[in-house]
């Protein structure tokens, strides 16, 4: 629809508060063609265009013609129109024999098409009219209009004519306001009414020299009314009353054009004797008539006058009663309103003294109610005073009762510790992961490669890996949260220790650095605490993962943990990574350290996983042997003017930032700035409390 020149025409299938067409047929650049079959496709998805402004001027099933355009947000676009034109239905009678015969066939004839409403007709070469099609009696459709003795008659223009494709053939439409100039009006009335308008004109002359054309006026109309009942009668007209009709338009026009021949036909028939002696009958009859109805008018009049004389003496016998009435009314009126005066007042007296009585216990009643409002009004005071002491009460007694219950629970869950680490000290402990036989040593700068070739990582999770892995190896400890934490240890565990992996799964019971590797109460070693062991033994690649982190009551002890791992208190070959879930990722990117490992394994990474157990070059061993120490690239990195640092993050830094280097190669100048940004900070770690049994008000 981007074409200027393009239309659609359809025709209306909902009217209620707006107006939907249904598109028949496109106009594009003069061509018309059908979309009777093709309309759901080219205005989605029903085919139908929304008329927006159109309610006043369309109903059911009315043609119009409007200009579509799609309207509304993506994905919720439809077909809409901001103006439309009614579109009326045509036909051409310009092959009949001149404007009467078009008259004929309409308005006396009839059509059996069976239509009814507005249609357009073509009466001439250049003229055209707009009629309304009616039912009549006898089936046959019938023009009519608000005044048919003016019809008005428009120019016509064969171009403002569309022909419209549809299945069952062409449809001849024209818009009805057509801006057509008015070339004048055509009296359409019927034949019978036209006679009829004669022959009324006659009747309604007053000159009485002119009675005998009254005469034969009516004697015209009463046959035409004659005719118009033949013509009223279902079927073709019969040719007899036409020619009738005819007779009568042209006796009338003769009546209309020439009153004279009216006058000599009189005074022609005055002068036969048959005449003469008829209208002198008249004469007596009239005059008869005349005397009668003198007669009965001065017996009319009489009778008025003495109904007159009569009313008169009745309004006067009338006031003379109504007087002496009044007098008597008066007197006993007087009397009867002195006895109910002396009782009103003896009644007054009674009900003052009653009322006073009753103003008295009133204002009692009103003491006493006012002392009861008040009463209750302390009472709800107190009652509502006592019903807070007894929720307060109540609410201490839950929060001590939930106290107790939770010592309770500590002090069951450290017996019940005790007794498993005796136990645990007593029999065999859990082996240890051991470094797969496969694994090859991994140089620092291989791991860039490694990760390279990884079919098990996004982009994503390359770099995030890379970053995971420069901060384990330069003595941090990274934090790891996401829906993909212990996919991504695996991988690790494989990149960097052989597969060589200790999990310890934090509980409410890890409080301090020290809960870490031993168990509070006996002091049984964790997996942590043997996985240590075992490196400080045998000097082997170990990836230690402390997962579950939020279970723990603070997080104090990650801070401590990273700071034993900076100064190498921890042994090199202990890789530590913690873990922790349900923490979003705005907390998450606060710090540098902390990673959210979501969207970093590929879809399929769960059978690459399989065809790497095959494969030599999976498990590596990361060679920490010789990790460099060098002073002057982190002099670089602290930059001028210097970032704020202590010196035990100092000395982290001279064997960080090689490291990083080596790993991260371009990547790791800003990351290096992000963990210098962070500890210049003073950041501080979350504290995160864990409560099963409600707040504690100790």
């Amino acid at each position: 629809m981007s074409a200027s020149n393009s239309f659609v025409v359809g025709q209306c299938t909902r009217v209620r508060d707006t107006v939907f067409m249904k598109a028949r047929a496109q106009s594009v650049d003069g061509s018309m063609r059908d979309l009777t079959h093709t309309s759901q496709n080219e205005f989605p998805p029903d085919g139908e265009i929304e008329l927006r402004g159109a309610r006043a001027t369309l109903k059911q099933d009315d043609w119009a013609i409007a200009r579509p355009v799609l309207d509304g947000p993506p994905r919720r676009q439809r077909w809409v129109s901001q103006t439309a034109r009614k579109l009326l239905p045509f036909e051409d009678l310009s092959g009949l024999a001149g404007p009467e015969a078009a008259r004929r066939l309409l308005v006396e004839s009839g059509l059996q098409d069976g239509y009814t409403g507005e249609k357009i007709f073509r009466i001439g070469a250049e003229k055209m009219i707009m009629v309304t099609m009616v039912r009549s009696e006898d089936g046959r459709c019938r023009a009519t209009s608000a005044d048919m003795r003016r019809l008005p008659v428009y120019d016509f223009d064969p171009t403002k004519v569309l022909t419209i494709p549809t299945p069952g053939g062409s449809v001849s439409l024209m818009e009805k306001n057509h801006q057509s100039a008015e070339t004048g009006v055509a009296n359409w009335i019927g034949d019978a009414q036209y006679v009829e308008q004669i022959v009324r004109g006659a009747l309604a002359v007053e000159d009485a020299d002119q009675k005998a054309t009254a005469a034969v006026a009516a004697t015209l109309l009463a046959h035409a009314d004659r005719l118009a009942g033949q013509l009223s009668g279902s079927g073709e007209p019969d040719p007899k009353v036409a020619q009738e009709i005819l007779r009568s338009r042209r006796l009338g026009d003769l009546l209309a054009s020439r009153p004279a021949l009216i006058a000599e036909f009189m005074n022609a028939l005055r002068r036969d004797p048959n005449i003469a002696a008829r209208i002198e009958q008249e004469i007596a009859r009239l005059t008869a008539e005349t005397v009668e109805a003198k007669r009965a008018e001065l017996t009319a009049q009489l009778s008025e006058s003495l109904e007159a004389e009569l009313a008169g003496l009745r309004r006067d016998r009338t006031s003379k009663l109504e007087a002496e009435l009044s007098d008597l009314e008066a007197s006993s009126l007087q009397e009867l309103q002195q006895k109910i005066d002396s009782q009103t007042n003896s009644a007054l007296s009674t009900l003052e003294v009653r009322k006073a009585g009753l103003d008295r216990a009133v204002a009692e009643l009103e003491k006493t109610r006012d002392a009861l409002h008040e009463s209750h009004r302390l009472k709800g005071e107190e009652i509502e005073a006592l019903s807070n002491d007894v929720g307060r009460l109540t609410s201490e007694v839950a929060d001590r009762k939930a106290d107790l219950d939770r010592l309770l629970r500590m002090e069951e869950l450290l017996r019940s510790s005790g007794e498993r680490s005796k136990a645990a000290d007593d029999g065999p402990s859990f082996p240890l992961a051991i470094v797969s036989p496969s694994a090859r040593p991994l140089p620092l700068g291989e791991i860039a490669d490694w990760l390279t070739a990884s079919q098990l990582l996004t982009d994503a999770g390359r770099r995030g890996v890379a970053r995971l892995a420069a901060l384990m190896l330069g003595g941090g400890v990274p934090v790891v949260d996401g829906p993909e934490a212990d996919d991504v240890l695996d991988i690790l565990s494989s990149m960097l220790a052989g597969g060589a992996m200790t999990s310890f799964d934090c509980d409410p019971t890890v409080i301090s650095y020290d809960d870490l590797w031993r168990r509070p109460g006996a002091g049984a070693s964790t997996q942590a605490g043997l996985a240590l062991s075992d490196v400080q033994k045998t000097g082997a690649i170990r990836l230690c993962a402390i997962r579950r982190a939020e279970l723990a009551p603070s997080g104090f002890w990650i801070e401590t943990l990273r700071r034993a791992a900076r100064r190498r208190s921890v042994p090199k070959e202990l890789l530590l990574c913690v873990t922790r879930a349900g923490d979003g990722e705005e907390e998450a990117s606060k710090d540098p350290s902390a990673f959210r490992a979501e969207g970093w394994i590929e879809l399929n990474a769960g059978a690459q996983a399989l065809a790497s157990v095959v494969d030599e070059a999976f498990p590596r061993v990361v060679d920490v042997s010789s990790l460099p120490f060098d002073p002057p690239a982190a002099l670089s990195a602290i930059g001028v003017p210097p970032l704020r640092l202590s010196i035990s993050d100092a000395r982290w830094l001279a064997q960080f930032a090689p490291v990083a280097k080596a790993i991260l190669k371009g990547e790791a100048t800003p990351f290096l700035k992000e963990i210098l940004e962070a500890e210049s900070g003073n950041a501080k770690p979350a504290l995160k409390l864990i409560d099963n049994g409600g707040p504690s008000r100790a």
